[in-house]
């Protein structure tokens, strides 16, 4: 394997700072965490740095042989009721606590079971693998490139118009109502655990045992302030679907208005929640009324299922208000004809019924009427955002002042891009995991990006860069006579790796200095990433 940054998994020629994510590679991971470089599962696994941990466990950065890619190592192990040594790798049980953990350890393993089977939720990091080893439980998943969705929504502005807030949050409910249907409760949707992929998708993180996201248990809760529920703070609280739902919906009012609600227990004896004007003004009112239904303070008053909260955040009161006054006149029709003198010939029942088929034809006749005059609009009750509609018409696109062009930002300097980005900018630059070796575009020079120049996209789009390591053969230095430090440090700079070569007895080179280097010559080419060897003087040979 290449020498990898146990901080980042990336390449970094065995530099003592990592030049990507500047981690020191004399770092020590200290108890009861693992050891870097520790490898798990027959040396498939590589384990690196914690990226989190909490009383259910830790997550490490970690690179997988098989796959030949960074991943996720997600270890269980409850504070409290087990522990490891400096240095050492197994797991000790606290004694008494033996059945307990037992207990829990097999929890999370169906917890997890159940996540890994629903591959086809975009919304959850897919999980690779689950195994056993050092006496406690590990899950595989998927490394991706993201940004916290706190970051994502302050380059915003500092919050979200509802129809980008729409695009990204219907897919999040999908998932939690799948999530659910299988018996798993995420308990802590927050931003803090919510991240947006380089696709410009929502990703939810954080998944723990439900020990974890409650008062009450062996366990010192986590618990998210402002969108942890108040039965969660409550021991023995009895926690559902409904739970979830205020962790969404604080999650939701967070996008929005740029804050999150109180926490749910000081709003346990004034249950109202203040929307600023300006926000208040620009949301549709079904939003407005979602919003006051998820975050009920009791349980029983609030929304209860996703599917409901899916409802309602795609309500179309124009058409439901059309079947309101349709339904209305229909009734105020029938009543009339209930006093209305027979017609001859025509019974009375008939005109009743005449008269309803007569406002359907007319609601009939709105709907196709509105459809016309509304070609793009979502008049159903329930609007599907897994893909998005693609029936505007470029006219529509061209004059539309929340459609952009994506701009050419190919051979710019990536770090100069990233610095003029603000929350006025029109789109958000990321950088993909991936570097690329390019003869064109120097170091640090964006080498490609997606989607393309000139696509047309909404504004603040995610354009994902591809950044120039440089060409794939560089030029080795001259070296001869200079200091070891100085020939390591030229050749660390064009992206080689220095190794001592032979120590050599030199008339012409002092002792300590570089006499050249041992397979090549100054000015010839080495790929990227080559090992190249110097020879070092030990002074003029003895005589």
């Amino acid at each position: 394997m290449t020498q990898l940054c146990l901080g980042c998994m990336k390449e970094n020629l065995g530099e003592q700072i990592c030049p990507f994510c500047g981690f020191d590679r004399s770092s020590e991971q200290p108890a009861p965490f693992l050891p870097l470089g520790v490898k798990l599962q027959q040396d498939n696994y590589l384990v690196g740095r914690r990226i989190e941990n909490n009383s259910e466990g830790t997550r490490y950065i970690a690179y997988s042989e098989a796959m030949s890619s960074p991943v996720i190592i997600h270890e269980f192990m409850p504070a409290g009721i087990s522990g490891r040594a400096k240095g050492k790798t197994n797991v000790v049980i606290r004694s008494g606590f033996e059945e307990r953990y037992k207990e829990v350890n097999d929890k999370f393993l169906s917890y997890y079971r159940t996540i890994a089977r629903m591959r086809e939720l975009t919304a959850v990091a897919p999980i690779y693998d689950i195994f056993t080893e050092n006496g406690v439980s590990y899950t595989v998943e998927e490394y991706y490139d993201s940004i916290p969705f706190t970051e994502f929504v302050e380059r915003r502005g500092g919050s979200l118009d509802w129809n980008t807030a729409r695009q990204l949050f219907m897919p999040l409910i999908s998932a939690l109502s799948t999530l659910h249907s299988a018996g798993i409760g995420h308990y802590a949707v927050s931003p803090e655990n919510i991240v947006v992929t380089t696709s410009g998708k929502l990703r939810l993180i954080g998944f723990a045992i439900d020990d974890i996201r409650r008062s009450g248990t062996n366990f010192e809760p986590e618990l998210m302030d402002g969108c942890a529920a108040m039965e969660q703070y409550m021991d023995g609280g009895e926690i559902s679907e409904a739970t979830d739902i205020y962790g969404f919906t604080a999650t939701l009012f967070y996008a929005l208005t740029g804050r999150l609600p109180e926490n749910s227990c000081d709003r346990k004896t004034d249950g109202k929640l203040p929307i600023p004007t300006s926000v208040f003004k620009r949301l549709p009112s079904h939003v407005v009324t979602a919003l006051a239904g998820g975050l009920q303070v009791l349980p029983k008053k609030r929304i209860q299922t996703f599917e409901e909260m899916r409802t309602h955040l795609s309500a179309a009161p124009t058409v439901k208000a059309m079947r309101t006054e349709a339904d209305r006149n229909a009734i105020q029709t029938q009543t009339a004809n209930r006093y209305t003198p027979k017609k001859s010939g025509v019974p009375g029942y008939a005109w009743g019924v005449i008269s309803v088929l007569a406002c359907l034809l007319i609601l009939a006749v709105a709907g196709i009427l509105w459809i016309y005059q509304h070609p793009t609009s979502n008049i159903g009750f329930i609007i599907n955002n897994e893909e998005e509609s693609q029936t505007e018409s470029s006219a529509e696109e061209s004059i539309d002042p929340n459609v952009i062009h994506i701009p050419d930002l190919v051979g710019q300097n990536y770090n100069d891009v990233v610095a003029k980005q603000t929350a006025e900018s029109d789109y958000i630059v990321i950088k993909s995991n991936e570097d690329v070796f390019s003869e064109i575009y120097k170091e640090g020079e964006i080498a490609e990006q997606s989607p393309e120049v000139s696509t047309k996209a909404n504004k603040k789009a995610t354009i994902v860069v591809k950044v120039s390591k440089g060409p794939a053969n560089r030029e080795l230095p001259v070296i001869a006579g200079q200091p070891v430090e100085t020939a390591v440090s030229a050749l660390n700079q064009q992206g080689f790796i220095a190794s001592p070569g032979n120590y050599t007895a030199s008339d012409t080179v002092q002792s300590g200095m570089v006499i050249g280097y041992e397979n090549y010559n100054a000015g010839d080419k080495a790929p990227y990433g080559a090992k190249i060897s110097i020879n070092i003087s030990t002074g003029p040979e003895d005589s």
